[in-house]
């Protein structure tokens, strides 16, 4: 179905090559991720596939590319269009129309689709992606995640023959994550649809994808089935991707031999929390258990992260707030109060009100009902401009935010609106320049996405706010940058600003996260510590969310692992089973 035949290609202006050498054949009906660091080529070698290197991205080209026998090189994108469908990066570069109606209808229209076809193609589009409520809604009202099953739909309404996806769960919660993954398995299997998809979210990749190419630096270093591809944890992790949690508690059992005499480096690939639990039921034998699992993890754990006392300063607090886009209230009754130094994360499924809480929090929205009030003040009462000298906004989407032409203006730009004195906005530029590693003189927009995330918040710390407000801050980021954005935010918070996060990564809540606020169908379901509310699967299935990994496999093995989250209190409770 898809041959590439060393497939080198280097953008116009470019100094290296985004891919080099590059050989693959995936045959009909195959299921293919792609995984590797921001810049490694995943995006690049997609465009490849789907037509727009060449004939829409100039460049030095060479090596071939066939899709259905077809050459690329010499096939327009046009005709590449209608046996590929493409789920794109950014999703708002791929919406035309006004209403999601409007957006399916344009692809089947533009390829001559015909009229007593249409009907039917849209219904089944919406049904098949859950979101036929969402028909006669305006686009502009839509959440990131929502935007992107309306994108999702518009593709499947052309019913191509080869799906490209490029990290299409970018900005979906994790059950809408594993719908759609679910949604392209039944797609592979039972209509025989060809795809390749790029992902970051390696922990569905291994669960649903049946052979995986690990990039490089724009060479492919591994391709194979999953399981056997997994062998190679320790080169993959080398080069920037993180292994899911699982992979990492087995590889810590054998080699603390915690496994059965005979257990083969093969054995120990787990895809999923299922074989994992199964994998830890091993290693446990047939012993009897004793003593309390949420024993074990507070003393594998140390000390865990609180919230701030209740005598602490109210930096926040939200009073009985509504507030609504249209006639149907999108959020309601919200009373939340947040106190200096505070690490809230908000959690939810798309659509549940968390971008929306956020833009309340500093006042790009009034409520339509009830209060905010920022550092005793209220929000209905004070200008944008007056709220964003006390909080930093990170939008979910870095380009809303980047207005300059060099990296160097950008950073200096909020601290100029801020009447920051000129020596004082040079040190803390070159400050900031040196902390991230940054050249000053590039253009943000040649930047990757990760990058320009990075530098969005790195304008945010340079202003150091009293209150830091993230909407998906590791959305497009690989694990290196993700890690190093959250190593930079928890060290904010350290030194005392409070962080509220929005955050679909329930690992990334876990590791940073002192509060949690549950958000669903835009009301408050719970709030509370962490790792009490992760515990709680009643309450994480009614907001459509999961538990981390490791969580994942604690309640598949029952109560004597309950409250266990990481591999080291797996491993700490193993041991004292075995004992």
């Amino acid at each position: 179905m898809i041959e590439i035949q060393e497939l080198t290609f280097k953008y116009a202006g470019a100094e290296k090559n985004a891919l080099e050498k590059i050989s693959l054949n995936i045959e009909k009906g195959g299921f293919v991720g792609i995984i590797g660091e921001s810049g490694a080529g995943k995006t690049t070698l997609l465009n490849s596939i789907n037509g727009l290197i060449p004939h829409h991205y100039n460049g030095d080209f060479y090596g071939s590319v066939k899709v259905c026998g077809c050459d690329t090189f010499e096939t327009n994108a046009g005709e590449l269009a209608l046996k590929v469908g493409s789920v794109f990066q950014d999703i708002e570069s791929q919406l035309t129309g006004y209403f999601v109606e409007d957006e399916i209808l344009f692809g089947l229209e533009n390829f001559g689709i015909p009229a007593e076809k249409i009907e039917k193609r849209i219904t089944e589009a919406l049904e098949t992606l859950g979101i036929s409520e969402l028909r006669h809604r305006e686009l502009s009202s839509l959440s990131g995640g929502q935007k992107q099953k309306v994108i999702f739909a518009a593709i499947l309404a052309l019913e191509p023959e080869i799906l490209v996806l490029d990290e299409p769960t970018g900005e979906l919660d994790p059950a809408s994550s594993v719908q759609i993954f679910s949604l392209l398995k039944k797609l592979n299997e039972e209509k025989g649809i060809t795809i390749v998809i790029a992902e970051q979210k390696i922990m569905l990749l291994c669960e649903y994808v049946k052979k995986l190419v690990v990039l490089e630096k724009g060479t492919c270093v591994h391709y194979g089935e999953i399981r056997s591809t997994l062998t190679h944890q320790k080169e993959m992790e080398e080069a920037g991707i993180n292994c899911p949690r699982v992979l990492t508690l087995t590889g810590k059992l054998m080699k603390e031999k915690l496994v059965p005499e005979g257990t083969t480096e093969e054995d120990r690939i787990c895809l999923n929390p299922k074989e994992a639990a199964v994998f830890v039921k091993k290693a446990i034998g047939n012993k009897v258990t004793s003593g309390s699992a949420d024993s074990i993890a507070e003393r594998s754990a140390g000390t865990t992260a609180s919230s701030s006392s209740t005598s602490a300063e109210t930096v926040l607090e939200f009073k009985n707030v509504s507030f609504s886009y249209n006639e149907t209230a999108n959020v309601k009754d919200l009373n939340v109060q947040i106190k200096k130094g505070d690490f809230v994360s908000i959690i939810g499924s798309n659509g549940a009100g968390k971008s929306t809480f956020s833009k309340l929090c500093n006042g790009l929205l009034k409520p339509s009902t009830g209060d905010v009030e920022v550092l005793g003040k209220n929000t209905k009462k004070q200008k944008v401009s007056a709220i964003a000298k006390h909080i930093g906004f990170l939008f979910q989407n870095p380009d809303r935010q980047i207005c300059c032409s060099t990296v160097r203006e950008e950073i200096a730009f909020s601290l100029k609106n801020n009447k920051i004195p000129e020596k004082e906005i040079k040190a803390r530029v070159e400050k900031t320049l040196e902390e991230f590693g940054f050249n000053p003189d590039m253009e943000p927009f040649n930047m990757s996405r990760g990058q320009r995330q990075r530098l969005c918040l790195a304008c945010l710390i340079a202003l150091n706010p009293e209150i830091l407000i993230l909407d998906e801050p590791t959305t497009g980021l690989d694990y290196r940058e993700c890690m190093e954005v959250m190593e930079k935010i928890r060290k904010l918070n350290e030194n005392g600003t409070t962080v509220i996060m929005v955050c679909h990564d329930m690992e990334v809540v876990l590791d940073f996260a002192k509060k949690i606020v549950v958000m669903n169908r835009g009301q408050i379901l719970a709030e509370g510590e962490t790792r009490s509310i992760l515990k709680d699967k009643a309450l994480l299935d009614k907001a459509r969310l999961l538990p981390p990994q490791i969580a994942q496999v604690s309640f598949l093995l029952g109560k004597d692992f309950e409250g266990i989250f990481t591999d080291e209190e797996m491993i700490n409770r193993i041991k004292e089973i075995r004992a």
